[in-house]
């Protein structure tokens, strides 16, 4: 059971290509991007995705392309095979739409005497990526079912992702701990469950937030999508004393995990499951706000 508790809840290597970037094609990098991913390769592992979940055609051939570069070259640096440069970082960061103060700041991340506080600072932006991205759960859960593959192609078809959403998740949850491999290559879930609390964090406020909103959207997909006989889509409306809400919130929780138990306490578990459950006003007679 993994859940969130907070708010409420091929092979060649070759030289990079010169190229010239003209500012009309030029893509800019998210801002949020900028400010939460200060290690370079981590910007260009979320770029990446990014831009497939926007354009699920798009590919790391399509992106190496726009970056002037060859794509064994770019894969070899997204997988931490590869050494950045700073002049690597300086070309990219331009094509990326960085600008000069941006660059320098990924340049001077470089210097071996802060490479203490970056490992610190990778850990937290990869927890931050876990908290706010439904298939990191989705393939820790995965792992406990039957005929699980060790392999990131049949994690893509199992959970309709991206193979740069499924290799950067997989980097991530190895390197947070969350998966240990073992002598004869077999991923290992060590999480024994996992659990985040962070209050006070705008950081995982907006990482739960937006998590929460690729669950609706997942179940929104299965409402569309899938017979009844696979799913479960219901809904009341009822008055209420928001004086209650604390113990039903409480109440909420103790069913979520009662739930998972009785779900779980198989021995022939062959698929992974979201259990999403919305509590929230629909009128505005008191509080004097807008909803």
């Amino acid at each position: 059971m993994y859940q969130l508790i907070g708010t409420l809840c091929s092979k060649d290597v070759c030289e990079p290509k010169k190229t010239n970037i003209l500012l009309s094609q030029m893509h800019t990098v998210n801002s949020d991007l900028k400010q939460h991913f200060k290690d370079f390769r981590l910007l260009l592992q979320q770029e990446l995705i990014e831009r497939c979940r926007r354009n699920p055609k798009y590919s790391l051939r399509a992106f190496a392309r726009a970056l002037g570069i060859g794509p064994s070259a770019l894969s070899d640096m997204l997988n931490g095979k590869r050494a950045i440069t700073k002049a690597s970082i300086e070309r990219l960061g331009l094509a990326l739409g960085l600008n000069l103060s941006e660059l320098s700041q990924y340049t001077n991340n470089i210097n071996k005497n802060q490479l203490s506080s970056l490992a610190f600072e990778q850990i937290t932006l990869d927890t931050f990526a876990i908290i706010s991205d439904w298939y990191h759960y989705a393939i820790l859960e995965l792992m406990k079912v039957k005929n699980f593959k060790n392999d990131l192609a049949w994690l893509t078809k199992s959970l309709g992702i991206t193979k740069s959403e499924a290799n950067a998740a997989v980097e991530r949850l190895l390197r947070v701990g969350l998966i240990k491999v073992d002598k004869k290559g077999k991923w290992i879930d060590s999480s024994s469950g996992f659990s985040t609390n962070i209050a006070g964090s705008s950081i995982t406020s907006a990482a739960n937030k937006k998590l929460q909103k690729q669950v609706l959207e997942k179940s929104l997909w299965a409402l569309e999508t899938l017979p009844p006989s696979v799913r479960n889509h219901t809904s009341m409306t009822m008055p209420i004393n928001p004086n209650k809400l604390p113990e039903a919130i409480e109440r909420i929780k103790e069913f979520r995990r009662e739930m998972c138990q009785f779900l779980e306490n198989d021995s022939n578990l062959l698929e992974v499951y979201n259990l999403a459950i919305s509590l929230y006003p629909i009128s505005n007679c008191n509080s004097g706000e807008k909803l």
